[in-house]
């Protein structure tokens, strides 16, 4: 009589390596939207640098200078360039986070199916007056599970209480109304 299944075993370690590389696909995806986002902030940034001075240099008096100077000088602009670049980068964090959890959380559910499976097949083969035992096994086995779901939970709603402090701190720059705690 033997317990191992060198099938199942194997079919364990292809969902392994496929979740690792569902996992990769998505930080690299996630890496290059960043790299994108950056470079767009870099160029636009750029742009409006070169235009700057552009206009400096077609200046030919005070009051131009002054003008130029009051125009260049607008710090709402630029507080909500950032703010929406921030934004945007959250939103990419966010959005990696939650598409690498769920691919955990499907991994995790199935491991602890094939773990059911084993003990199944162990107290159906244990020796008479190991009811006690395996009913213990059984139920720590469970209470394990609660604790997995419990924990995940919490991380669930750590995450979204992050969140929603990031939007509340980044309309604050803005200065734009928040939403209420707990609000959606």
């Amino acid at each position: 009589m033997t317990f191992f299944n060198a099938e199942k075993f194997q079919e364990a370690q292809k969902a392994n390596l496929d979740l690792l590389q569902q996992i990769s696909g998505k930080v690299f995806a996630s890496v290059e939207q960043f790299s994108q986002l950056q470079f767009k902030a870099l160029r636009t940034t750029s742009e409006e640098q070169f235009e700057s001075l552009r206009k400096l240099l077609a200046v030919r008096d005070a009051q131009g200078f002054a003008e130029l100077q009051a125009s260049l000088l607008k710090p709402n602009v630029q507080a909500e360039r950032l703010v929406e670049y921030n934004r945007q980068v959250q939103e990419l964090i966010s959005g990696t986070q939650a598409d690498v959890a769920k691919l955990a959380e499907l991994q995790v559910a199935a491991g602890i199916n094939q773990v059911k499976e084993f003990v199944d097949v162990i107290s159906k083969n244990a020796p008479a007056g190991s009811q006690p035992a395996v009913a213990a096994f059984k139920s720590t086995l469970d209470n394990a599970g609660s604790v997995y779901e419990n924990a995940q939970n919490a991380a669930k709603q750590a995450a979204e209480l992050a969140k929603t402090g990031f939007e509340a701190a980044t309309n604050a720059a803005a200065g734009k109304p928040g939403k209420a705690a707990g609000s959606n």
